[in-house]
């Protein structure tokens, strides 16, 4: 079907529109076939012969009964096109998700694009299975009915094929406004549901500043918008369908009476005849009555195609490799030559020809302002945006060479707002390791110093702990984050200030037990707490995407510079 994104047109939808349409077909040529008995019916009993036989009865009986399973077979065709078109679609968008990253979704907005993939699928689904099948359905149609009163009688047909060009044309005057219209009423649905979950997720902020009664006002204002616009797109959609109603319907009816009386009147035609076309007249407006019926739906479906499609170009930033390196084993060397990255957004390059050799088994601790650099380094090495200049390798081998499921399979996250899904604990635990053993779990979590803390939930392990861990504590949310790291065991672990948010006994703690547990693994870690750095290998301080300085905590100390300075700046500070 020309116009179609295959994306979001499954094989399985397109057969299943196929069988709504030749079904719908099935029905106008039985309808055709329906109306000749009336008229065959009407010119017998106008002539005195007898209809009531039962050839007559079966025959009747088998139109009746045909049409029947036709009409039954097209609704649900059509619901099974719904129904894959709407697996289909999800999928294909969750799949690309998966493929751009973070990096790529930090370009879109989480409420539009849930808001795509939940409402929208009611109108694509519409689109792509009801309205494409009455398409099709309203574009054949006339043929068969001219065709069938062409074998008929000619000159009949040949003056309704003067209403042919007019429904097109009616659907194309509104097509355009129609378009404009449904494209404005997606894109203030979208924003609205975008603001919407912004607001929930934001919402401690809001009242914090009393913003709360504002940002209502704010959101009343962008419904009233989405109100406005609904009524647009409703207004312009009666108004196509009074036009097709009033203006097709009833040229092609009063145009194929008028022919079929002056043919009658000459005695071209008999009656029954006659009467079979006048009423083959609402057969020909009927397909495409029902098209003006869903072109509400079909305007709004075709919004949301255009913005799944636009989601489904966006370029997932790294290329995949047409053979994967393999598995990272043991501690590897992590090096990074002249690497240079720069945002879009940004003027200058968050890291600068950026190099630095991570022994396997160091532990080094990235240390600096904000901006300096730190985060990239993390964002490089998952490969979640790619470098423009520079290379990365992984125990002499580049990054791009492993697949991203390879590449980061080796590698354990902490971050430091780590996300906790909504489930039980043991489920956020799985996700590092599905098939850990029980004994595995309390390992982790005794690791984490949070074992005390599950054995007092009501249902340990099973407790379910909100959206985003949102009958956690910070710190607890951490130790969690942390349980995960420790459960995957992965050679290279990435740390983003992971006691950040914990109590200094609590920090001194699990420090020891990480001391420990990760010394047969290469470590990076982001630090903010001096606490934290000092008990890496090697600091790394970072300016500006730069490398200033670099060396053990104790020699960055006598060298009394940018390191030794951070120091006496904190140590001042606590006093």
């Amino acid at each position: 079907m020309l116009g179609i994104d295959k994306r979001l047109f499954s094989p399985q939808t397109r057969a299943w529109v196929f069988v709504a349409a030749v079904a719908g077909l099935a029905t106008v040529i039985l309808n055709i076939a329906l109306f000749a008995a009336l008229g065959w019916a009407i010119e017998a009993v106008w002539t005195g012969k007898s209809v009531f036989s039962a050839s007559v009865l079966v025959g009747a009986f088998a139109l009746i009964a045909s049409k029947g399973f036709a009409g039954w077979l097209e609704r649900f065709a059509a619901a099974q096109a719904a129904a894959d078109t709407k697996i289909a679609v999800r999928d294909a968008m969750y799949a690309h998700a998966l493929r751009i990253g973070p990096g790529g979704l930090d370009r879109e907005r989480t409420g539009e694009l849930v808001n795509t993939a939940v409402d929208g699928m009611d109108w694509l689904e519409q689109y792509y299975s009801v309205y494409w099948a009455q398409f099709i359905v309203g574009m054949l149609s006339p043929a068969l009915v001219i065709a069938y009163i062409a074998a008929q009688d000619a000159p009949t047909a040949l003056i309704l094929l003067l209403t042919l060009p007019l429904p097109p044309l009616l659907l194309g005057a509104t097509s355009q406004r129609f378009k404009a219209v449904s494209d404005r009423f997606f894109a203030a649905a979208n924003h609205l549901s975008a603001q919407f979950l912004d607001s929930l997720q934001g919402l401690t902020t809001l009242k914090m500043f009393n913003q709360g009664k504002a940002r209502g006002e704010q959101f009343r204002q962008e419904n009233e918008a989405l109100r406005r616009e609904t009524m647009r797109l409703l207004a312009v959609n009666q108004v196509m369908l009074f036009i097709v109603d009033s203006g097709f319907a009833l040229a092609t009816t009063v145009m194929l009476t008028l022919a079929s009386l002056w043919r009658l009147s000459t005695d071209s035609i008999a009656l029954g005849t006659a009467a079979t076309f006048v009423l083959l007249s609402f057969e020909l407006a009927r397909p495409l009555n029902l098209i003006g019926q869903f072109f509400f739906a079909g305007a709004i479906g075709r919004s949301v195609a255009k913005k799944i499609s636009a989601f489904l170009d966006t370029s997932p930033g790294v290329t995949e490799p047409n053979q994967s390196a393999g598995l990272i084993v043991g501690a590897p060397e992590i090096r990074f030559e002249e690497v240079t990255f720069q945002y879009a957004e940004r003027e200058t390059p968050a890291l600068n020809r950026f190099s630095l050799t991570i022994q396997p088994g160091e532990r080094v601790a990235l240390i600096g302002a904000s901006g300096a650099g730190k985060s990239t380094v993390f964002q490089l090495l998952l490969r979640f945006v790619e470098a423009q200049q520079g290379t990365i390798l992984i125990n002499g081998v580049p990054i791009t060479a492993y697949s991203s499921d390879h590449l980061r399979a080796g590698i354990a996250l902490v971050s430091q707002d780590p996300y906790i899904f909504y489930g039980t604990v043991e489920e956020n635990l799985r996700i590092a390791k599905p098939d850990a053993s029980p004994e595995e779990l309390a390992r982790a979590l005794r690791a984490a110093h949070l074992d005390d803390v599950v054995a007092q939930l009501p249902s340990g392990l099973s407790t379910v702990i909100g959206e985003r861990g949102s009958t956690l504590s910070g710190g607890q949310a951490q130790r969690l984050a942390l349980a995960r790291a420790l459960l995957k065991n992965a050679p290279i672990v990435l740390l983003d200030e992971p006691t950040s948010q914990l109590d200094s006994q609590t920090e001194a703690a699990i420090q020891d037990s990480l001391d420990r547990l990760f010394q047969n693994k290469t470590v990076l870690i982001i630090a903010h707490r001096l606490s934290t750095a000092s008990r890496a290998d090697r600091i790394v301080v970072m300016e500006s995407g730069r490398i200033v300085e670099m060396g053990a905590p104790a020699d960055l100390l006598q060298r009394n510079g940018v390191f030794a300075h951070m120091v006496h700046l904190a140590a001042g500070g606590s006093q």
